[in-house]
């Protein structure tokens, strides 16, 4: 096995292990809040989103300004800590504040993880990297929910939590084997250039500004689900706390037969699957809220995760094929960050919109206006003036959430 496989073997056994942990601890926590109100969760899950917004200038910077498996293994190692007293504390609010401290490293890990992709295959195989990081999360999405559901039912919370803990340790000695290494970037220009400097890459290239703008939008619209659906699932169609796990490890599944499309096809139709991905996770999304009964809504969870995972890697594609190499940490962390602001308005109005509508409704009508917005994308001018698929290290070209896997 060739030094690049063996690398992304690690990076994506790690994240197996790691997701599966996340999904397992979202799982819980969700489940803590519940009884708070949709109040408390819409708080735990916009602690999911906020950081990335917040931090992702200096994450973008450190990320290029440091060698970046350093980076990655201090900041999992960091997650490992906070993990702890996140399980033992049970107040609402405590919960949600060291939720959002283990988002703010997490926007060191993600860009962290992303360039170092590249690194270890070459930029010219990065879709495949990105698909197979990419299938040992959807892996591990598929285990976590289920398993937390069922962890909480007989557990509690607490154990789930720990155990999430115990995964960030795991990713860490993970990454402690690859041997890739993306150095910091020289000094110069790119050392000194500002913190906002990745917005700038991604709103100089025509295909990025479109592409991702929509993705925005259509996220931003769907991630009502994320509220809603404990309350559509369990209190409207009749299942229980592993029922719900299920739930999401549908999606999961889906989600990982959509990364496996981006490798098959030709790099020049990235844009079209990013928007062919989010009109299909909208439209599974509003099925879920109209369906009669949950097998239904387990089928529209299968489609709404295969357009998720589609969508997922071609925006990583994306991004790696249309940025200098040594700004690629930058250009991540933005990226993100877009991502995140649009999704934490569509958290922000998740409860008021769940407790007006009910939650059927709210899904359906968020699902429908994500897929119009990826329609528009897809039909729209996102295709036009596109630049080459990669760019070398010199800089010669033009240029995490999603809300679920």
């Amino acid at each position: 096995m060739s030094a690049g496989r063996r690398d992304l073997s690690l990076l994506a056994a790690g994240q197996a292990v790691s997701v599966a942990g996340d999904s397992a601890a979202l799982v819980a926590l969700l489940l803590r809040l519940r009884p708070d109100g949709s109040g408390w969760v819409a708080a735990l899950l916009a602690a999911e989103l906020v950081p990335f917004v917040i931090c992702a200038p200096l994450s973008g910077r450190i990320v290029d300004h440091t060698e970046t498996r350093r980076v990655l293994l201090i900041a999992l190692l960091g997650q490992a800590v906070v993990a702890v007293p996140l399980a033992v504390f049970g107040h609402p609010g405590i919960t949600v504040v060291l939720f959002a401290v283990l988002n703010a490293l997490s926007t060191l890990v993600r860009p962290a993880t992303s360039t170092l992709v590249p690194a270890a295959v070459g930029p010219q195989h990065a879709a495949r990297g990105y698909a197979r990081l990419a299938t040992g999360a959807g892996l591990g999405f598929i285990a976590g929910p289920v398993i937390g559901g069922m962890l909480t039912g007989v557990a509690g919370s607490t154990a789930t939590l720990l155990i999430d803990a115990a995964t960030f340790l795991v990713l860490s000695g993970f990454v402690a084997l690859v041997r890739a290494r993306r150095p910091p970037a020289g000094s110069g220009k790119q050392r000194h250039a500002r913190a906002w400097a990745g917005f700038a890459l991604l709103w100089r290239s025509p295909v990025l500004r479109i592409a991702l703008g929509v993705s925005a939008i259509a996220s931003g619209c769907a991630v009502v689900d994320n509220v809603a659906a404990p309350f559509r699932l369990i209190d409207q169609l009749g299942t229980d706390d592993l029922g719900y796990g299920l739930y999401l490890t549908v999606w999961g599944a889906g989600s990982l037969f959509g990364v496996q499309v981006i490798p098959r096809l030709s790099v020049r139709l990235q844009p079209e699957l990013l928007a062919t991905g989010n009109l299909l996770m909208g439209s599974g999304i509003a099925a879920i809220g109209l369906v009669p009964d949950f097998g239904l809504a387990l089928a529209a969870s299968a489609l709404g995760g295969f357009g998720n995972g589609l969508a997922n890697v071609a925006q990583n594609a994306l991004i790696a094929g249309h940025t200098p190499a040594d700004q690629q940490g930058r250009a991540f962390a933005a990226a993100g960050a877009t991502m995140q602001a649009a999704i934490g308005v569509g958290t922000a109005a998740g409860a008021p919109i769940v407790t007006g509508l009910g939650a059927g409704y709210a899904m359906a009508a968020a699902g429908a206006l994500a897929a119009a917005a990826a329609l528009a994308g897809l039909v729209g001018p996102s295709a036009h003036g596109r630049a080459p698929r990669t760019c070398p290290a010199s800089g010669a070209a033009s240029l995490d959430a999603h809300p679920r896997a």
